[in-house]
């Protein structure tokens, strides 16, 4: 079974910089002695906590059965499509900040349901397995040509699509 989870040390702001955030607002708090503020330096703090662990350990991606399945949020939100009925794999790009895009997004197509995951907290080279174990079960499925090279173990992170800018 090919399992593919979220790699923590790209998640190095949610557990470095984002606290930091918390850690002031419960200091001035506390030397101010203002409850309010102690409580919102302890929602930051338990917010981050939380971000954190639902990635360590209830966000991923993996073949289930005859499925493949993306469950996140605790386990609570479920997207899942037929092996035999994936079609297509894409990468979808998103338009970011500072006129670039965002992290390809892994967006398996069936017949009558998608799976897209955000694959920023990911390592691109960890879907490679599950793409093998995906074409090996399922041969008609097509892969965009991100995917291919990322099926192929060439190394994709140095490619850069600019979006292009709004004629306003």
């Amino acid at each position: 079974m090919v399992i593919v989870r979220p790699y923590l040390p790209l998640l190095w702001p949610s557990y470095t910089l984002f606290p930091l955030a918390g850690l002031v607002a419960l200091y001035f708090g506390v030397t101010a002695r203002e409850g309010v503020m102690i409580a919102i330096g302890i929602g930051f703090l338990a917010l981050n906590a939380a971000t954190v662990v639902n990635y360590a350990y209830f966000t991923r991606v993996w073949i289930e059965g005859d499925q493949l399945v993306y469950r996140t949020f605790f386990g609570t939100h479920r997207e899942s499509v037929p092996i035999g009925g994936l079609q297509r794999i894409d990468a979808k790009r998103y338009p970011g900040a500072h006129s670039g895009v965002s992290a390809p997004h892994f967006v398996a197509r069936g017949r009558d349901t998608i799976v897209k995951v955000n694959t920023k907290p990911y390592r691109l080279s960890d879907f490679a397995g599950l793409i093998s174990a995906l074409r090996t079960a399922n041969a008609r499925m097509e892969l965009d040509p991100f995917w291919t090279r990322v099926a192929n173990g060439e190394d994709v992170t140095k490619e850069v699509a600019l979006t292009p800018r709004s004629r306003s």
